[in-house]
């Protein structure tokens, strides 16, 4: 039964756990997919690599094929034309550098001389007159091959590409190249781009697949909190409407486990409800004859016997009426839905006042403080009279002499029973164990079977009530308070707490 002192227990954490289903997915997908990422980086830099050098090397042929058609046809052979700006060839990118050279018949007549040859393939005169239908040298121009090659110059890789054309018996060779620093950072430019995409691509794919299983795994955490909140005897079937259907088998025959765990605890509470049904007729009989032999004049050693045979068969009905109330509670827990709306002033009024002649006898006085207006809770009248008797039988017995008081107490925001007494308290390393069947403290000096606190706890426990226990230092004596869930819908509860006053008994 849980304590107002208590707390929830946390919630489990949002960190990924190895044995959870999406750190597996993670391990098992995200290896293939960085791979097949890898791929298509690698697949997409070869092929923008190769369409960068095309898209260079067209621009560098068209640069190459422009200076060609500066040379110029003059009396002392072909020549460059002295009009022709170089400016305008050379590249705007500080980072970058252009070379051209113009050779006739293997002579450099313009540019740089450093700037090698093309490698030969074919023979130089044969590639040559490939076009010897061009009439102009215009045409041999635009009807040349252009031959790209990689070399160096200064020290420096560059891109080159030659043209070699003949006229009027001159063989031309115009050759121009460029450094590689605009290309390379392109493809640095891209592979970063294209890394980066798909490094936000695997990232997005871990948190879909993080986000995907928690949302699908929703349900089973709402499962697991209902089955968390449920008490030590509900045992009714799992619900699993809305969990994955993957899950329906085990939910199932948890089910199916729940089902038999529950028919072996009733079959267990029917047998001890039975039994202690077939010793109160036999124990009645042995009071009786106790009570007739002790109503009869008897020699003292007699009587003294016949006082402790009635006084134990007063204890094994005593035994015996709690056993039968532990078999009723279970018919009580569920559903809740028999429960009827009971006034808790009224009910405590009631009980209390039959627990006066006792409460004389042992010198204790019984008040009430409650408010004037009915206190609603729905419940069992038989189970929560029982709970209450217990709690002052409990006082009663307990108290340890003298003239004593013990304090019923009802309160309606929300319901609320308090039974406090004066007696001596219970010890610290009691307290948690007091609710337990059978328990009994070491230093208890009452007689009893050790059932009237756990009644107590599994009659609070079918009510959906909260308890709390209070004792020495903290409180002079001992006080348990029992609150109460409101009734349901259709009730009418008063939230202004008014002042109670003390019945006249």
């Amino acid at each position: 039964m849980p304590q107002s002192a208590e707390g929830k227990p946390a919630g489990p954490g949002r960190v990924l756990h190895r044995r959870s289903l999406a750190w597996h997915l993670l391990v098992r997908l995200l290896p293939a997919v960085l791979l097949l990422a890898t791929m298509d980086s690698v697949a997409t830099f070869v092929l923008t690599r190769k369409l960068n050098t095309q898209s260079h090397d067209r621009a560098l042929i068209d640069t190459t094929r422009a200076l060609a058609r500066q040379v110029v046809m003059t009396p002392q052979g072909p020549q460059l034309d002295p009009s022709w700006n170089s400016t305008r060839f050379l590249t705007s990118d500080p980072d970058e550098r252009t070379y051209f050279r113009i050779s006739v018949d293997g002579d450099v007549i313009a540019g740089t001389a450093s700037l090698p040859a093309p490698p030969r393939v074919d023979d130089p005169e044969s590639a040559a007159d490939e076009n010897l239908e061009a009439s102009t040298l215009l045409d041999r121009i635009n009807k040349a091959v252009p031959t790209i090659y990689d070399s160096v110059v200064d020290g420096l890789a560059v891109r080159a590409a030659a043209l070699d054309f003949s006229f009027d018996d001159y063989l031309i060779e115009v050759a121009m190249a460029e450094t590689l620093n605009t290309r390379s950072r392109f493809i640095e430019e891209i592979l970063s781009v294209l890394v980066a995409g798909q490094l936000l691509l695997i990232a997005l794919l871990g948190f879909v697949i993080v986000t995907a299983v928690r949302s699908g795994l929703e349900s089973v955490s709402k499962l697991s909190d209902e089955i968390e909140s449920r008490s030590i005897d509900d045992l009714q079937p799992i619900g699993g409407d809305d969990v994955p259907s993957e899950l329906t088998p085990l939910i199932a025959k948890t089910n199916s486990l729940l089902s038999r765990l529950d028919e072996a605890v009733a079959a267990q509470r029917r047998f001890i409800g039975h039994a202690a049904h077939q010793l109160r007729t036999p124990l009645s009989g042995l009071k009786l004859e106790s009570e007739l032999m002790l109503s009869r004049p008897l020699p003292d050693d007699v009587r003294q016997r016949a006082e402790r045979i009635k006084g134990a068969t007063d204890r094994m009905i005593r035994v015996g009426e709690q056993l039968l109330v532990l078999a009723r509670i279970d018919a009580s827990v569920r559903p809740r839905d028999a429960f009827t709306r009971i006034d808790l002033t009224e009910l405590t009024r009631e009980c209390g006042a039959r627990w006066i002649p006792a409460a004389r006898q042992a010198q204790i006085e019984i008040l009430l403080m409650a408010p004037d207006e009915p206190v609603w809770v729905d419940g069992d009248a038989v189970l929560l009279d029982q709970l209450l008797g217990n709690l002052i039988d409990n006082a009663i017995r307990y108290h340890n002499g003298g003239i004593g008081q013990i304090v019923l107490r009802v309160n309606d925001s929300p319901p609320t029973l308090i039974v406090e007494d004066d007696g001596p308290g219970i010890a610290a390393e009691d307290r948690a164990r007091v609710f337990d069947a059978f328990y009994r403290a070491k230093d208890s000096l009452a007689g009893g079977s050790g059932l009237g606190l756990a009644i107590v706890k599994e009659i609070a426990e079918a009510h959906g009530a909260h308890w709390d226990l209070r004792s020495r230092p903290e409180f002079e004596g001992t006080r348990i308070s029992l609150v109460f869930p409101g009734p349901r819908i259709g009730a009418h509860l008063s939230r202004v707490r008014k002042e109670p006053a003390a019945p006249d008994w």
